[in-house]
């Protein structure tokens, strides 16, 4: 076999390899959207490449140090795991965990194929497409909608219905449109304006506590031409958007609503921000009375122990408080979750000296949903912090503060 034989014939076993991590990605987004057990197949399937791949990436040789901070997790786990090491929702929570490296060398390996600018299109694409399901049914649903919204409810989505983690894997897209375009300047501002008129529409508060964020950020970013118009644009539409979209009127008005109803005697899981005082209220009661470190498995019982001293009339079943902190104190203790802190707070000053505006967003944007939700416990959470994360601070294309 000559040289140039065996050149092409390589050239061909990358083009293969290729193409058969970006129909792995394909797979892992429809899992995200439709399918927890696929989703959690493809994550197993990407565990398996990594390690075939191992001696062929040379992984550590990467100066990114967010690929070190993304093994970091499972260490911490073992802050929890000692307390009730035989119990399965401790090996569960490992298993959530293992997303971070997973999805770190991942990209590594997608990124050495020079492949990262056709994950981040996409991503994007699928984010998108993703809406025409929510949009269609408002559509021929209008007055059914409006309703809900009224009731305290949203649209039907993808992933569950959880229409948490769903606006924020439409914000993922965005902030990856925003800081590390993968289009053309003119399709990137069309899809921008729409993942943002849809995002407003959805009318989740999340997602708009994140655009928010980006908003702090565009006037500072050098990558964004016309930053200035653009912040003042973003600014009008989400003005404009409470006279445009009822959904966005509804769900405005029902959160008022629901603040006057609240009631810290009556537990009612009907209203979301009410339940999430009262599972608060729980957790620093355990803290004050020293139940905390009682380990990952036992949070869920201490909150449930407690909970029956504030409202002994009702058959009270809930695992979390609504604070990511609070989870990590009760189940680590204070080493734990000052650890975590460490950890969680790292990236934004790690893209602070990279010049990586979309890094310091997204970290800051999930620091954020982290105050209101336990949101790095769940599967989707943690997917959508980790995947959007390594996609942007491993992207060769650098937007600068």
């Amino acid at each position: 076999m000559t040289k140039n034989t065996e050149k092409y014939h390589l050239l061909q076993v990358l083009r293969s390899s290729d193409y058969k991590l970006i129909a792995l990605l394909m797979v892992m987004l429809l899992g995200l959207l439709f399918s927890r057990a696929l989703l959690s197949i493809s994550m197993l399937v990407w565990l398996i490449v990594i390690l075939i791949s191992w001696g062929k990436c040379n992984f550590f040789r990467s100066d990114n140090h967010l690929l070190y901070w993304s093994i970091v997790p499972l260490i911490l786990f073992l802050t929890g795991a000692w307390q009730l090491p035989f119990q399965k929702d401790t090996y569960d929570f490992l298993l959530t965990l293992c997303t971070y490296p997973i999805a770190f060398f991942s990209v590594t390996m997608l990124k050495n194929l020079k492949n990262i600018s056709i994950t981040n299109k996409i991503w994007v694409i699928v984010a998108i497409a993703s809406c025409i399901y929510p949009i269609s049914w408002f559509i021929t649903h209008i007055q059914a909608s409006i309703t809900r919204y009224g009731s305290g409810q949203t649209l039907p989505v993808w992933m569950d219905n959880d229409h948490i983690r769903y606006s924020i894997f439409l914000c993922s897209a965005f902030v990856i449109l925003l800081f590390h375009n993968p289009f053309s300047f003119r399709l990137r501002w069309i899809l921008v304006s729409l993942l943002l008129i849809l995002i407003l529409f959805l009318s989740v508060r999340t997602a708009w506590i994140i655009l928010i964020i980006c908003l702090l950020f565009i006037p500072f970013t050098k990558s964004i031409p016309q930053r200035k118009w653009i912040t003042v644009s973003i600014i009008l539409l989400g003005f404009c958007s409470y006279i445009l979209f009822p959904t966005v009127q509804k769900k405005i008005a029902y959160s008022f609503y629901e603040w006057q109803q609240f009631n810290p005697s009556v537990f009612n899981s009907n209203y979301s921000d009410g339940a999430r005082r009262n599972m608060n209220t729980i957790a620093l009661e355990a803290i004050q009375n020293n139940q905390y470190n009682v380990g990952w498995a036992g949070v869920a019982p201490t909150m449930q122990q407690i909970g029956q001293t504030y409202f002994s009339q009702q058959n009270l079943k809930f695992g979390w408080p609504f604070n990511q902190w609070l989870f990590w104190l009760i189940g680590s203790g204070w080493i734990g979750v000052i650890a975590w802190s460490i950890w969680l707070l790292y990236p934004i000053f790690w893209a602070w000296q990279q010049k990586q505006t979309g890094v310091a967003v997204w970290s800051i944007a999930i620091t954020a949903s982290c105050l209101v939700e336990c949101n790095l416990n769940y599967q989707f959470g943690v997917f959508l912090h980790a995947w959007p994360l390594a996609l942007m601070a491993l992207s060769p294309q650098r937007s600068s503060l």
